[in-house]
C-alpha cells in the first residue's frame, strides 16, 4: 500500500509545477476516519494568493481520474477531499493563516491476527524463562554459602526485569517488552519453582 500512497502523492505534486513541498512527520498528519492507514504528506509553503489555483488544479486532476471530490470552505478554512475508487484518500487543507497541507492516506489497513512484536516478545520470554533459572545456577555456584539453597534459581529475575521493563519503557519496543515480561514470568517462575 505504501507504493500506492507514494504514487498518488507524486502524481498530485507533478500536476502542481513550481510548488514547493516540505514533508511532515506522520504524527503531524491528520488521518481520515475509518481505521489505521499509511500516511504521507507535507506543507505547500509560500503559495499566497495562488493557493486557490493549487486547489483547482488538484480538484480537476483527480476528478478527471474518476475520483469523487468534495471541496468545501468553512470556518476552519478550505478542505478538498478526494476519494479514490481504490480506497485512497487525498486531502488538501488550509487553515486561515497557515500553509496548505497535502495528505495521502492508504485504504484502511486490515487488523493483524497476530502482532509480530508481541509474538517475538512472547517467544523471547518463553526462552528466557526456560534458560534463565538454569543458567543463573552456574555463576551463583561460586558462592559456597548459597549451595543447596533456592537463591541461585531466582538470580535471573533482576536481569529479566531490567530487560523487560526497559523494553516496555520505550514506545517502539513496548509490545515486545510486554510479551517478554508475560512469557518469561509464566515459564520462568514455574521452572525456578520446580527446580528450587
Amino acid at each position: 500500500m505504501t507504493p500506492g500512497v507514494e504514487q498518488r502523492l507524486e502524481t498530485t505534486l507533478h500536476a502542481l509545477p513550481g510548488v514547493r513541498y516540505e514533508p511532515l512527520p506522520t504524527a503531524l498528519l491528520k488521518p481520515p476516519p475509518g481505521g489505521s492507514r499509511i500516511l504521507r504528506g507535507g506543507r505547500l509553503p509560500g503559495l499566497g494568493e495562488h493557493a486557490a489555483d493549487v486547489y483547482d488544479a488538484t480538484h480537476e486532476l483527480w476528478q478527471q481520474s474518476g475520483c469523487r471530490v468534495d471541496d468545501s470552505v468553512g470556518r476552519d478554512g478550505r478542505v478538498l477531499v478526494v476519494h479514490d475508487p481504490a480506497g485512497y484518500v487525498i486531502t488538501l487543507t488550509q487553515f486561515p493563516g497557515d500553509d496548505p497541507v497535502l495528505t495521502v492516506a492508504s485504504p484502511p489497513l486490515q487488523a493483524r491476527l497476530i502482532d509480530p512484536a508481541l509474538l517475538a516478545g512472547l517467544l523471547g520470554g518463553l526462552a528466557l524463562g526456560c534458560v534463565g533459572p538454569c543458567a543463573a545456577v552456574g555463576p551463583m555456584s561460586v558462592f559456597s554459602s548459597l549451595a543447596g539453597s533456592a537463591v541461585p534459581f531466582w538470580a535471573w529475575v533482576p536481569l529479566y526485569l531490567l530487560i523487560g521493563v526497559g523494553s516496555v519503557w520505550r514506545p517502539e519496543t513496548r509490545r515486545f517488552g510486554a510479551g517478554l515480561l508475560a512469557g518469561g514470568a509464566a515459564v520462568g517462575i514455574l521452572v525456578a519453582w520446580v527446580f528450587s
